[in-house]
């Protein structure tokens, strides 16, 4: 018999014990799900029934307490138990339904008891309201009493607990009876897995032990030729002797050894050429570590300035507190002032951690952003002519323009806004009396230019620009109140849309600030 053939006869044999224990694995799994979904469904019903039990306790007990003290809130607490008791019946009523489903029509019977119960508790609700429309017509307390006491003992105790207990009894008896059956069949299916585990190991321990018999001496053959080509003997050669497939690779063998003896002598150049590469690999680490080490920088040099930014306003509303609060009583103008103030510093902190938040999330790729469709022409325009209503430091002219044809984008309105009015104050603030604002159409974006005519911007200043609290070299002695947070929350806002944000600027020629929305934008970033 040839050794391949053989060799497919091992592997079939494995391949069918494999087969077999997959079965068996596949069934047991199988029985499990089933025994372990019957349990949880019996389970979700016994919890069901308890549930409802300790509703209609607090239900009745709710009515007890109204029929002999008085009702003070209207009935609200028993309309609210109501409500969760139907609640509790119809999610049983689903579970059963789940369970017939899923086991068969023997659980038919647990819908009739549980219909049963359901009847009764209405029957008993009613003998409630019944009770209490008689206690508002002057019915004495001691009739109302009696009453009361009657249904409890004839109806509630002895009937409607009896059938409820009965419920959880039955499903607490279906859980360990599934539970009785699930471990039954588990010790079948693992004294059959062990004999199969048995009878599998012993066949192929044989099967393998054979072909391992028969495997030994041409590998030992070529386990010699290989170790003397590991030591240099490139003159050694494998005898071809024995089956024809050890015969064939034997002959691969010596060749093999041929080809290493040709190659060995370009092994000096492949030794250069990996050489290089590591050298590159290399230095291509030494770039990330450097990234890495300036990324730690700027996370220090963050939380050093979101620090310093923040002690400001706390400082405010500690000062004005501490004002409010030295000496004696004021008046109300006092301290209405100190209130105003300390305000306007907690809406400047929360603006400066709303932005710092957004351009996180950004970074972390899950912005925020409330999309809807709006006409971006329109919205400009408005921000324009209202721009002379901004905090205007000297007067300023401000002109709109636009030539497109398609108006309506679809975007976030209020984050859009908040873009063009950092624009807009940056240029009020940091620019000359004229300013443009324009709108211009390509293929598949808008774009929008914010243009200035003050003293611009170098370009050490540009590459910074969108840096978290960097300001320009003239920004903090023109604009005190700047945090330096705009261009960067504008910047994370226009990218959140799939748009792009740049600078254009030479000194003293002014400053353009351009963003581009896709007409119909592919959003990344959000959440």
């Amino acid at each position: 018999m040839r050794l391949v053939t053989r060799i497919y006869l091992t592997y079939g044999f494995l391949l069918a014990m494999a087969v077999g224990g997959a079965v068996l694995a596949g069934l047991g799994s199988s029985l499990t799900a089933i025994h372990l979904e019957r349990v949880r469904l019996a389970q979700e019903v016994y919890l069901g029934y308890l549930s409802l039990s300790n509703h209609s306790y607090q239900l009745f007990k709710q009515f007890g307490d109204a029929i002999l003290i008085g009702d003070s809130d209207g009935g609200a607490a028993e309309s609210e138990l109501i409500g969760k008791m139907q609640e509790d019946v119809r999610e049983i009523r689903e579970l059963i339904g789940h369970e017939i489903r899923f086991v068969g029509a023997e659980e038919i019977e647990e819908l009739n008891l549980l219909a049963q119960i359901e009847s009764l508790a209405k029957h008993l609700i009613v003998e409630h309201n019944s009770i209490l429309m008689m206690r508002e017509n002057g019915t004495p307390v001691a009739e109302l009493h009696k009453r009361l006491s009657r249904m409890h003992d004839q109806t509630i105790d002895r009937q409607f607990n009896r059938l409820i207990h009965e419920a959880i009894q039955e499903e607490a008896n279906e859980v360990s009876e599934t539970r009785r059956v699930a471990s039954r069949e588990a010790r079948i299916l693992s004294t059959v897995a062990i004999l199969f585990i048995v009878i599998s190991a012993t066949a192929a321990t044989t099967a393998v032990w054979l072909l391992i018999r028969d495997l030994r001496r041409p590998l030992n053959r070529l386990k010699n030729g290989a170790a003397a080509i590991a030591q240099g003997d490139f003159e050694r050669r494998v005898d071809t002797a024995g089956p024809e497939e050890f015969g064939d690779l034997a002959r691969s063998f010596n060749h093999m050894v041929d080809e290493i003896a040709s190659r060995e002598a370009a092994s000096g150049r492949t030794n250069l050429d990996l050489e290089e590469t590591v050298a590159a690999r290399t230095a291509e680490l030494k770039d990330l570590l450097d990234a890495q080490k300036a990324s730690e920088q700027k996370r220090k040099q963050l939380l050093a300035d979101v620090s310093h930014e923040l002690r400001t306003p706390l400082t405010i509303i500690r000062g004005e507190a501490d004002i409010a609060l030295r000496g004696g009583t004021k008046t109300p103008k006092v301290y209405r002032d100190a209130l105003e103030r300390t305000r306007s510093a907690a809406v400047h902190t929360s603006r400066l951690v709303d932005d710092l938040l957004f351009v996180a999330r950004r970074e972390a790729g899950n912005a925020r952003l409330k999309i809807e469709e709006f006409d971006l022409v329109d919205l400009l325009r408005r921000l324009t002519q209202e721009g002379v209503h901004l905090d205007i430091p000297h007067p300023v002219m401000l002109h709109f323009s636009d030539d497109v044809r398609q108006r309506v984008v679809r975007a976030d309105r209020v984050r859009i806004r908040q873009v063009m009015l950092i624009l807009l104050e940056n240029a009020i603030h940091y620019g000359g009396e004229a300013i443009s604002v324009r709108v211009e159409e390509l293929p598949a974006n808008l774009v929008v230019s914010v243009s200035d005519n003050g003293d611009g911007m170098t370009a050490e200043e540009q590459a910074r620009a969108f840096d978290r609290f960097f300001r320009g070299s003239d920004a903090a002695g023109r604009y005190e109140r700047g945090a330096g947070l705009g261009l960067p929350v504008a910047k994370a806002i226009i990218e959140a849309h799939g748009g792009e944000i740049a600078l254009r600027s030479e000194p003293g020629e002014g400053l353009t600030v351009s963003f581009t929305l896709p007409v119909r934008p592919t959003l990344r970033a959000v959440s």
